[in-house]
């Protein structure tokens, strides 16, 4: 039985695993794994209808067999509770997100974090996946009891403070907007300390329960784009210095620039890699375009490629003892901000913000023009992967060779929704279109 993806355990709520008596038996089998020396599990979430179902079932499996100190955190970013976990001296608690991070509302999930603030190995998850498969739990109806975690909410919103400009000597006034996905960082990006001198406008920040991630943030980075180009065209002392968007748990970032321009991961590598001072090693995956991986060799940077999922990202990020490590979705893993290594959307937006003030240039001067060549991302819905990219192999190899060594073809089915991704780039644009209209037939 398979309950881990690429990043946690993810479906639409109510179905395997994430149906009543499954999240109970992955509460308790989670329980039954952990050390003597932890006392408390950390729980937040991303704002989901079905978030306080899961909680409560949660907990109940949790504390079928051994009685923990539950600590609630509320609505909050992923990353949050990897900064808590990791600045934990006692290291008594593991820590859980429930969230499907860019899913739509009827999804939902379960992230797991160790006592250090690292997600969880593959052989936890396989013991996990193990206990849950051999146990036929009895539902334990007691009520549910938590500890209030708003002091350790507080010590995030300070970390992440701290890594805005220095308040005391503001570079120059800053307009951004910032589209909150209507999810996880919907609340505590209002209680941020930011510098006088900048604003934030935010956009899509008031959860529903069914809204998160609704045409909107880090997956619909569209909107954000035509609410700036909408807005900076009327020419006013209000236009938007540049946009960021977040998806529903936080983790990851997208940004626009002053001009409408979308830039993603891929993008934000590249710009951290150019301004960071003097480093040698970026970490990306195989999705990563191929024209940034060029342009980080032009300018004497080694790129490593790892597999899609930010723990692989992390893993070679540290194996690697590399600067950055990115995703092409905006997940960032920034390695000079905390204890641990931590993939947060809020950080990234910290950091554009810095640049911008120190550099005293706009997004769009910074990098005006983006280094990727041309690419297609296709998204096919199946409910058997595996077998319909190995019907369709023939396709595959017929249009890498239309390609050449121009351009290129990736398949792979998704860790966290039932698609295959076929990514396609090319210097050419015709070309790309040519092969782009040859896969669509197969759909």
């Amino acid at each position: 039985m398979k309950l881990f993806g690429t990043d946690g355990i993810r479906n639409e709520y109510g179905s395997f695993p994430l149906d009543t008596q499954t999240i109970i038996k992955i509460g308790s089998a989670l329980a039954k794994t952990l050390d003597s020396k932890i006392k408390k599990i950390l729980i937040a979430h991303d704002g989901r209808e079905s978030c306080n179902l899961i909680y409560e079932n949660l907990v109940k499996g949790v504390n079928l067999h051994s009685k923990y100190e539950i600590i609630f955190l509320d609505l909050l970013p992923t990353p949050a509770v990897s900064y808590i976990l990791s600045n934990n001296k006692d290291n008594d608690a593991y820590g859980i997100e429930i969230t499907a991070s860019h899913n739509p509302y009827t999804d939902n999930g379960i992230k797991i974090f160790n006592n250090y603030g690292f997600k969880i190995s593959s052989s936890h998850e396989d013991e996990i996946e193990r206990l849950v498969d051999n146990q036929d739990e009895e539902i334990d109806n007691s009520s549910i009891e938590c500890s209030s975690g708003n002091s350790l909410r507080v010590s995030y919103i300070n970390f992440i403070s701290k890594i805005f400009p220095n308040k005391d000597n503001p570079k120059q006034s800053l307009k951004i907007a910032v589209d909150c996905a209507n999810g996880a960082i919907s609340n505590i990006i209002n209680d941020l300390n930011i510098p006088e001198n900048m604003s934030l406008v935010l956009l899509n920040n008031t959860p529903n329960g069914r809204n998160i991630n609704n045409n909107c943030g880090a997956v619909y980075p569209e909107f954000l784009s035509n609410f700036i180009r909408e807005s900076n065209t009327e020419k006013t002392s209000q236009n938007f210095d540049f946009g960021m968007c977040f998806d529903g748990d936080g983790d990851r970032a997208i940004l626009v620039d002053n001009l409408g321009n979308i830039l993603d991961g891929d993008d934000l590598l590249y710009i951290f890699a150019l301004y960071s001072g003097e480093i040698n090693k970026v970490v990306g995956t195989v999705m990563t375009n191929y024209g940034i991986r060029k342009n980080l060799e032009r300018i004497g940077i080694d790129f490593i490629e790892t597999d899609v999922g930010d723990k692989n990202v992390l893993q070679a990020v540290l194996e690697n003892n590399a600067f950055i490590g990115s995703e092409s979705s905006g997940h960032i893993i920034h390695t000079d901000t905390g204890t641990i290594p931590i993939g947060d959307g809020l950080i990234t937006m910290a950091k554009i913000i810095n640049l911008v003030s120190e550099k005293k240039k706009s997004v769009s001067e910074l990098y005006p023009m983006s280094k990727k060549i041309p690419s297609i991302l296709i998204n096919i819905e199946t409910l058997s992967a595996d077998k319909y990219i190995e019907t369709n192999e023939s396709i595959f190899t017929k249009v890498k060779k239309m390609l050449g060594n121009s351009g290129r073809i990736f398949v792979r089915k998704s860790g966290t929704q039932q698609l295959v991704r076929i990514l396609i780039e090319h210097e050419s644009e015709q070309i790309l279109s040519i092969v782009e209209k040859e896969i669509r037939e197969i759909m």
